[in-house]
C-alpha cells in the first residue's frame, strides 16, 4: 500500500507543477512582448519573501536612471511616485546607475520613533500641579541604497519601473504572475495599456503552456510504451485471484485463438468471452515461441470493472520514433480537448449521465491520484516480482495519464469565454481587434469582479460536495 502522504507529494507537486507552468506562459509571454512584471510568485500568497528583483529603471527630474539588480528586494517602489526625493547616482558612459534614494516625511514607508517627554506644569509660586509622560513622534528620513554615487540629485521620481520581484510564497501550489497595470490602460508600460493583439498573447500563452505540457507528457508515455501493432493480442495484466490467474495465463501471452475462433481485434476477442460467461473456454496462446492451450471460465458475478476472466488486453508494441511519440502526443491531446468540449454536447443529448460528468475538487482529484499512484506503484512490485525467464507485467502509468488530462482540462478550462478567466478575458479584447473600439475598463473590471465572486462560490460548492458526496474514481 502507498501511504497517504506519497500520495500528498505527488498530488501537491503535480497539480502545483500545472498551475505553475501555466502562470509561467504568461509570464513568459509577458516578456516577449515588452511587457513589465511586477512580480513572478513561486506559491500562492501570502508572500515568505522576495528574493530575486530584475534589473529596471526610474525616471528621476525627467532622467532615466537605471535600478541595478536586487536593488530593493521587497520595497514598494510605488510609494514614492512623484515625491521629492534625493538621489545618488553613478554615470557609467552615458548611463547612469542609482546607488542610493532618500525620501522622508512626504514619502512613504516611512520609519517612525517614539521619545518620551517630560512635561511639568507649575503655578507662579512654584507649586507642582501636575507631571506626566507625553509621547512625542518624529519621522525619519528613510535611506535605500548602501553605497553613495558621484553624484547627488533633488528632485522628483516621474516613473518608476523597478524590474520583476520573484518571490516565494507560503502556499505550496502552483505560482502566481502580477503584470504591472493588468486592468489599467493608463499605466504606462503595463498589461492594459499594451496593443489588443499583444494582450491576446498574453492571455494565451497560459492555457497553450499548459496544452503544451500534455503534449510532452503523452509523447513521453508512447515513447516509452511504444506504437501499437494490431493483428494479434497481448495479454497486459492478470489481475489476482481471477479466472485468468487461476487458469495459468500469464502476462506477455500473446491470443490466437478462443474455443477455435481466431481472435486479432481486442473487440471481437471480448464479444467472445462474453457470450460464453460462465462456460469453460478453450484458448490458444503463443508464449515465448511455443504453442500453450488452457482453459478458462468467465464468470458473470464478476464486476465490469474487473472483467470477467480478469485479463488487460492489448495489442503488441514496437519502438516509436521521435515524429510518431510528438504527434501522437499531439493528436492524443487533441482528441482529449475534443472530448471535454464536447461534453456539454453529450450531457444534452444523453450520451453522458450527470452523475458520470460531474465537477470535482481539490479532494476529488487527490483521491484520482490516491487511485493512480497505488496501481502505478503495485504493477512495478508486481513486476520486480515476476520469476526469472517469466514475462514480467507491463507497469503502468496511470499518473502520468493523469497529469496529461489535467493539464488540458486546466488549458481548455481556461480558454471557456467565461469572465473572470482567460477566456472571458480574450473575450473582452475582440472588440477592440474586430471594430477598433475597446470596451470601457471600469465595465471589464466590474464584470471580471463578479464572476469571479460567482466562481470562488461555485468552488467552495464543488470542494464541499466531494467531501458529502464522494465522486466514484473511474479506474482507466
Amino acid at each position: 500500500m502507498v501511504s497517504g502522504f506519497v500520495t500528498l507529494i505527488v498530488f501537491v507537486l503535480a497539480l502545483g507543477g500545472m498551475i505553475f507552468l501555466h502562470e509561467l506562459g504568461h509570464f513568459i509571454a509577458a516578456r516577449w512582448a515588452k511587457i513589465e512584471v511586477e512580480e513572478f510568485g513561486f506559491g500562492l500568497p501570502p508572500r515568505a519573501f522576495g528574493f530575486w528583483r530584475t534589473k529596471g529603471f526610474l525616471i528621476f527630474n525627467k532622467q532615466r536612471v537605471e535600478i541595478p539588480k536586487n536593488f530593493d528586494v521587497g520595497f514598494d517602489w510605488t510609494s514614492v511616485l512623484k515625491k521629492t526625493s534625493v538621489a545618488t547616482v553613478d554615470q557609467e558612459g552615458e548611463k547612469y546607475i542609482l546607488r542610493t534614494l532618500e525620501f522622508g516625511a512626504e514619502g512613504k514607508p516611512t520609519r517612525t520613533s517614539a521619545r518620551k517627554i517630560d512635561q511639568i506644569i507649575v503655578r507662579s509660586n512654584g507649586e507642582v500641579v501636575d507631571a506626566s509622560l507625553q509621547t512625542a513622534l518624529s519621522t525619519e528620513t528613510v535611506r535605500i541604497g548602501r553605497k553613495n554615487g558621484a553624484i547627488e540629485w533633488k528632485g522628483e521620481i516621474n516613473e518608476i519601473h523597478p524590474g520583476t520581484l520573484f518571490s516565494i510564497n507560503w502556499l505550496p501550489l502552483g505560482g502566481f504572475v502580477r503584470p504591472k497595470g493588468e486592468n489599467d490602460p493608463n499605466i504606462p508600460g503595463g498589461l492594459g495599456a499594451a496593443s489588443p493583439w499583444k494582450r491576446l498573447v498574453v492571455l494565451f500563452a497560459g492555457p497553450l503552456m499548459n496544452l503544451l505540457t500534455a503534449v510532452i507528457v503523452f509523447s513521453f508515455l508512447i515513447s516509452f510504451e511504444g506504437i501499437s501493432v494490431p493483428g494479434s493480442i497481448k495479454i497486459d495484466s492478470i489481475a489476482g485471484n481471477s479466472p485468468a490467474e487461476q487458469a495459468g495465463i500469464q502476462a506477455g501471452d500473446i491470443l490466437i485463438s478462443i474455443n477455435g475462433q481466431n481472435v486479432t481485434e481486442i473487440d471481437s476477442a471480448i464479444a467472445i468471452i462474453k457470450a460464453n460467461l460462465d462456460k469453460p473456454v478453450e484458448m490458444v496462446f503463443d508464449r515465448n515461441g511455443e504453442q500453450v492451450t488452457l482453459t478458462a471460465t468467465p464468470l458473470s458475478t464478476r464486476k465490469a470493472s474487473e472483467g470477467a476472466l480478469g485479463v488487460g488486453l492489448g495489442y503488441p508494441t514496437r519502438p516509436a520514433t521521435f515524429i510518431e511519440s510528438v504527434s501522437g502526443g499531439a493528436l492524443v491531446t487533441g482528441l482529449q480537448a475534443a472530448t471535454i468540449l464536447y461534453l456539454p454536447v453529450a450531457l444534452i443529448q444523453g450520451v453522458i449521465a450527470p452523475e458520470d460528468a460531474r465537477f470535482i475538487g481539490f479532494k476529488g482529484i487527490f483521491d484520482m491520484f490516491d487511485v493512480a499512484v497505488e496501481e502505478d506503484v503495485s504493477s512495478r512490485q508486481e513486476a520486480a516480482a515476476a520469476p526469472a525467464g517469466a514475462a514480467a507485467p507491463t507497469p503502468t502509468n496511470w499518473t502520468l495519464n493523469l497529469i496529461g488530462v489535467l493539464s488540458i482540462s486546466l488549458g481548455v478550462m481556461n480558454l471557456l469565454p467565461i469572465p473572470a478567466l482567460d477566456g472571458g478575458r480574450i473575450l473582452f479584447t475582440l472588440p477592440e481587434i474586430l471594430f477598433r473600439k475597446r470596451i470601457p475598463p471600469q465595465w471589464e473590471n466590474a464584470v471580471n469582479g463578479i464572476a469571479m465572486l460567482m466562481l470562488i462560490g461555485l468552488m467552495l460548492f464543488v470542494n464541499i460536495m466531494d467531501f458529502v458526496d464522494p465522486a466514484k474514481i473511474p479506474t482507466p
